[in-house]
This record gives C-alpha cells, sequence and structure tokens, in this order.
C-alpha cells in the first residue's frame, strides 16, 4: 500500500500531536517547542508557518517551523528558527522530504521571501532534492554531564575555571534561583549593560517578559542570580528539555566580574543537572572569531562541533555575516557610540528586524 503524505500548516499551541512529536524524535529541541515559538511569537509579531507532513493516517512524519519576516530594513525571509541557536527539520526515516521543501519553497515565493534559511540539518548530507547552500561558520560547544560530577570537575581547566569558582565560593557571593518576576527586571538591566559592554542591541523587555511567562512558569527554563552583599551582578537564563539543559542568555554588571559570579552560577546548575539526571549542557552557538569565548567554552572541557546552517537560494542575511567583516565592526562601533538610553529604545525598535 502506498502511504500518501501532505503537508500541513497547524498550530502547535492548540495540536498536542507537535510537543508530543518533539518529545520523541531524537533530535527534538528546546527551540522545537511550541512554548518557545509562541515567545518569539508573542515578542515580534512574525507570521508563522508550523508545517507538519502527515502520513495518510494522520501521524507526523516530519516537522518543519518557520517564521515569516517582513523587515523594511533587512528584507523579507524565511527563518526557521529566528534567535535560536539551532533548530533544523526534524524528519522521520520515510519521510517526503521533497514535498515539505516544494512546499516551502512556495510560501517564500507567495510571500516574496528573498530567502529561506534553516539552523542546522539533521544529516551532514542535505538530500539532493533540497537545494540549500551550506554556511559553515559558527561552532556549538556541548559539556557531557552524564560522565559524572568527579569527571566533570577533573576535565575543568585548573587555573582558568577550577580555581576561580573556588575563589567565587569564598567570597561573599550568594547564588538563588529566580522566584517572582521582578527577578527577571533585574536581569533586563543586567542586560542591558552587558549588551553594550559588547556593543549589540538588547532585547525588549518584552521578550524576556514573555520567557517568564511561557518557559519559567511551566518548567521550561531557570533564572540563576549572583548576588554580592545583596547586589545583583550576574544572571544565566537557562532552559530546560528533556535530557538537556541550554545556557542560553548571560548578563552581568562588568564591575563586578572580578569575582568571577559566571564561573560559580554554572557550576552550580552542572551540579544540579548531574543531580537530576540530565545529561548534557548545551553551552550554545559561538562565532570563531571570538577566540575568547571559544577559549573560555572549551576550558569547560566541552566537546566542539560545528553548526551549520543553510540558505535558499543564495547565503545571506545577518548571521551569514562574520565578525571579521567590515559591515560587522561598523555596527559595532555605531552601537558603542549610542548612549544608553537611546540603545534601549534602539533595541524594542529594530532588534525585530535581526531575526
Amino acid at each position: 500500500m502506498i502511504s500518501i503524505m501532505k503537508v500541513k500548516i497547524i498550530d502547535p499551541t492548540k495540536d498536542k500531536r507537535w510537543d508530543e512529536f518533539v518529545d520523541n524524535h531524537p533530535g527534538g529541541t528546546i527551540f522545537h517547542l511550541s512554548a518557545w515559538m509562541e515567545v518569539i511569537q508573542k515578542t515580534y509579531k512574525y507570521i508563522p508557518y508550523y508545517l507538519a507532513l502527515e502520513g495518510s493516517s494522520g501521524d507526523i512524519k516530519t516537522i518543519w517551523p518557520f517564521f515569516l519576516i517582513k523587515s523594511w530594513l533587512t528584507g523579507n525571509r524565511l527563518v526557521c528558527l529566528p534567535f535560536s541557536d539551532r533548530c533544523s527539520p526534524l524528519l522521520t526515516k520515510d519521510a517526503d522530504v521533497q514535498k515539505i521543501f516544494s512546499f516551502v519553497l512556495e510560501i517564500a515565493k507567495k510571500e516574496k521571501a528573498s530567502y529561506i534559511e534553516t539552523r542546522g540539518w539533521p544529516d551532514k548530507e542535505l538530500p539532493q532534492e533540497v537545494c540549500f547552500k551550506s554556511h559553515n561558520y559558527y561552532k556549538l560547544f556541548t559539556l557531557e554531564l552524564a560522565q559524572g560530577i568527579d569527571r566533570v570537575w577533573k576535565n575543568l581547566s585548573k587555573s582558568s575555571i577550577r580555581e576561580r569558582i573556588r575563589k567565587a565560593e569564598k567570597s561573599k557571593l550568594q547564588v538563588r534561583v529566580a522566584e517572582k518576576e521582578e527577578d527577571m527586571k533585574v536581569f533586563y538591566d543586567l542586560n542591558l549593560l552587558t549588551r553594550r559592554k559588547h556593543a549589540v542591541p538588547p532585547q525588549p523587555y518584552d521578550f524576556f517578559n514573555n520567557i517568564w511567562q511561557g518557559l519559567i512558569l511551566k518548567k521550561l527554563a531557570i533564572l540563576m542570580l549572583a548576588e554580592y552583599e545583596e547586589l545583583p551582578i550576574a544572571g544565566i537564563l537557562f532552559f530546560l528539555h528533556k535530557d538537556v539543559i541550554y545556557s542560553k542568555f548571560s548578563a552581568s554588571n562588568p564591575n563586578y566580574l572580578k569575582y568571577h559570579p559566571f564561573h560559580v552560577l554554572r557550576w552550580r546548575m552542572i551540579q544540579q543537572g548531574c543531580q537530576n539526571g540530565f545529561k548534557y549542557l548545551d553551552f550554545g552557538r559561538v562565532s570563531p572569531d571570538n577566540q575568547g569565548l571559544v577559549t573560555f567554552r572549551r576550558q569547560w572541557g566541552t566537546k566542539e562541533t560545528d553548526l551549520p546552517y543553510y540558505y535558499w537560494p543564495s547565503v545571506k542575511g545577518f548571521t551569514s555575516i562574520k565578525e571579521k567583516t567590515l559591515k560587522y565592526k561598523i555596527a559595532n562601533l555605531v552601537m558603542r557610540l549610542t548612549p544608553t538610553f537611546l540603545s534601549k529604545h534602539a533595541g524594542s525598535l529594530f532588534y525585530r528586524h535581526l531575526g
């Protein structure tokens, strides 16, 4: 009997099959879940295209979520998914990849999208019928927690990580888990300082408020804060899904980095992760041009892998710009020269164009 497959646009917030498929698929991540996609849609008002390839019996064979970004500043495109380190299509072995890919192309043409971007692909080689161009630039760093806390500690760099964790624990630093929405406002203020330091626009507060409502209250995320003499000086926002912890957003007051708050925050999360059966800590993507951050993540005993992105019909867009390019450096310079109160508003106005 020939199985007839068809592509449908569904609403994952109402159709339970979506999240069930994500949870049961070996490649499913926090970024595929309806809760995360709802955070993005509520914040930036993108047009969602949540595609599901169904078999003849109504079972899902593939999901491929996209947002249509319409921007006068950066152009129109289909992205899977904005503000997500990785989000490849989730396929089954018998999925008709050509059918769903052709459907995506039709959407792009109908919406006059200049390109399609998907962040990662489940296989090293694309099927012949999928005509994406690969852009192998970003790196992904992952720490294996399943090896046990003693082995993890042993593999940490002695001088760069272990000694700084010990120093932080001996200081007046206190670590706590955020329990109220006001804590997210504290984190947001720290984020403004951090984004200005790195000369990148800050996300709007609504983004973090939606994370609080849509992820933290659903036990899909946790915010950990470090305080010095009751003053919040750093925080890390971790996402949680299946057996993976995702270190997604971090922020700090740069005047207190000498106390190494990030070291102790990550170490506390690692300890909790090992105790609660998590197998991996995903440190997230990083540009290879940022050698300081690359070195820092290697010092945690992480595994480094390539994180290629794929584009159709050609490689283009903000995520394809290397940090060494003149265009990227000019954008950084403009942000460094922008007053703090203006950069906050600029982030609210322009951040949606960067997805």
